[in-house]
């Protein structure tokens, strides 16, 4: 009898063993589901705590370090930022939406050969992904090299055409090469696509003021 019963046991035992790790793999993907709605929502702490604890339970969710990497973009934590990203991308050194993020990075800290590195290499693995496109185009505006700027921004523009802030900094560019004309273009452009709240709405209005009183 105590042998019957000690077999069970095991049974038992071994079978709940075997639903452990579904179990944990199930909820890392929920945890993750809810970092990334954390974000989307702009609750950036509660982002980052949901990641973390998701990462706890598999250190190689590359979904996980993802999102809670952009988390830590928007409350500047970079260099935090930049090793959720490096874990991505060495578990996936293809990943696009990895490398132009670290490259966004690496351009707000004004590192700019990193930041082109990671940009030339995510343009390469996928030319049609329109965010690398218009994070070069800023680096390129931020080192002055306008005329890069706007092929980058246009060809951002192009797979993207929804995209208002596009046209804003195309125009900046625009601005600085002395093309008025596109530049307005740009401007207005911004403002028909533009949601009512945008902050940047009211300098683009003054920009297209002082452009239309030089012509």
């Amino acid at each position: 009898m105590k042998r019957i019963v000690m077999i069970a046991l095991l049974l038992t035992l071994s079978s709940n063993l075997s639903v452990l790790p579904v179990l944990a793999a199930e909820k890392k993907v929920e945890l993750t589901d809810q970092c990334r709605k954390h974000v989307v929502a702009y609750e950036y702490p509660e982002a980052i705590a949901a990641c973390g604890q998701a990462i706890k339970l598999d250190d190689k969710h590359a979904d996980a370090y993802f999102w809670r990497g952009v988390a830590l973009v928007a409350t500047r934590k970079y260099e935090e930022a930049i090793k959720d990203f490096d874990v991505v991308i060495n578990l996936n050194p293809n990943d696009v939406q990895a490398l132009s993020n670290r490259g966004l990075v690496y351009r707000r800290l004004k590192q700019y050969d990193q930041a082109l590195a990671d940009l030339n290499k995510a343009i390469e693995i996928d030319p049609n992904y329109a965010e690398a496109w218009l994070s070069r185009g800023t680096v390129f505006a931020q080192l002055d090299q306008w005329n890069d700027a706007v092929l980058d921004y246009s060809r951002g523009i192009e797979l993207a055409p929804q995209n208002h802030t596009a046209y804003h900094n195309r125009g900046i560019a625009y601005e600085q090469l002395g093309n008025k004309a596109a530049a307005l273009t740009d401007f207005r452009t911004f403002l028909r696509l533009a949601p009512p709240s945008d902050l940047l709405r009211p300098s683009v209005e003054q920009r297209i003021k002082t452009l239309e009183e030089a012509s």
